[in-house]
């Protein structure tokens, strides 16, 4: 007997199953407006400019998209050379299919899959699949080779019945908010990615679509400019949401050399004025525990606070999980949650 259920790789015109099987397994955020919707998925899956599509679906005869692993490639500096990494978002199998076909369940067979079409090295391939699985972390640690690669420590301060005080800045910079980041910041991103062993590639084009062009959710872009010349010192990406705590403002990106204090307190201090002007119950951030920025924000007043999120790895090369432990530079940013 035929078996009705295809496990295979994206095709062009699989967008809307994708997207009605994620909507008929997750709520709706008022009884009528679907979580995703198409133009959400078209965003982050065609319009990624990593320019790559590492889905698998499950395929039934009759009722069409049952499942789907999709993985969100990232272009990433990696030991000096460019490289892909992926995210798996968005993950989904309708409730009578989850325990189809052998075991350990129709998830496990579309996330070794994945692996097998895009993991790996080369062109194309991604080094190593991450993200913040914490449902789904048994599974994915006895059948898919997910490692536990660091805890998310978020820094924060609490804001008063005045809201955050207003912090010193120097004179000589200046803080805006922008609509898109230009071509400057692909030069300020191009002096500071020797300092990374492993980072997402922070220049314009990932920026402008992860945040400037985002759907579902809006972002303040700020930049950091010396007041004569105009010189990009810094880069900022804010917003405010309900993770962690309702009403909470994030920095969920960065961009500044650690050692420039002057550019780091001046977008500092505009953030905290932003979440005043939101009436923000606290602002937050994310650094590793063992990037110097980490400290330097301590100094300036915020505290840590530990959660339940911690990072995964799939990994596919050899570099083992105190590298990425050690080496690995992101924000909250880098993950869908924030």
């Amino acid at each position: 007997m035929t078996d009705p259920v295809s496990i295979r790789a994206y095709r062009s015109g699989d967008e809307q199953g994708i997207v009605d099987s994620y909507n008929q397994v997750f709520p709706t955020k008022d009884g009528r407006i679907p979580w995703r919707s198409l133009a959400h998925w078209r965003w982050k899956f065609l319009a990624n400019p990593a320019g790559q599509i590492h889905i698998t679906v499950a395929d039934h005869a009759q009722q069409g998209i049952v499942g789907a692993y999709p993985v969100l490639p990232v272009r990433i500096q990696l030991e000096g050379k460019r490289a892909l990494a992926g995210q798996p978002v968005d993950l989904v199998v309708v409730p009578e299919f989850r325990r189809y076909g052998e075991r350990p369940g129709l998830f496990v067979h579309l996330g070794r899959k994945n692996y097998a079409l895009y993991g790996g090295q080369g062109e194309g391939k991604c080094e190593f699949h991450f993200g913040w699985p914490v449902p789904a972390w048994r599974i994915g640690k006895k059948y898919l080779d997910y490692e536990n690669v660091r805890d998310w420590d978020f820094l924060f301060r609490t804001a008063g019945k005045d809201g955050l005080p207003e912090r010193e800045t120097p004179a000589e910079l200046g803080v805006r908010q922008v609509q898109r980041y230009g071509a400057d910041v692909d030069a300020l991103w191009q002096r500071l990615a020797p300092g990374f062993q492993l980072a997402l590639v922070r220049d314009a084009a990932y920026l402008n679509w992860r945040y400037a062009d985002a759907h579902d959710r809006s972002y303040r872009l700020f930049e950091c400019r010396e007041g004569g010349n105009g010189a990009l010192r810094g880069i900022c990406v804010y917003t405010v949401c309900d993770f962690l705590f309702p009403n909470t403002a994030f920095l969920v990106d960065w961009l500044c050399p650690s050692d420039d204090t002057d550019a780091t307190v001046a977008m500092v201090a505009a953030a905290e004025q932003q979440a005043n002007s939101d009436r923000a119950g606290a602002l937050a951030t994310l650094f590793p525990q063992l990037d110097p920025r980490f400290l330097q924000f301590q100094r300036f007043g915020f505290m840590v606070y530990g959660t339940s999120y911690f990072i995964v790895l799939a990994p596919f090369d050899h570099r083992g999980t105190v590298f990425y432990r050690e080496q690995w530079y992101h924000t909250c940013g880098d993950s869908d949650l924030v």
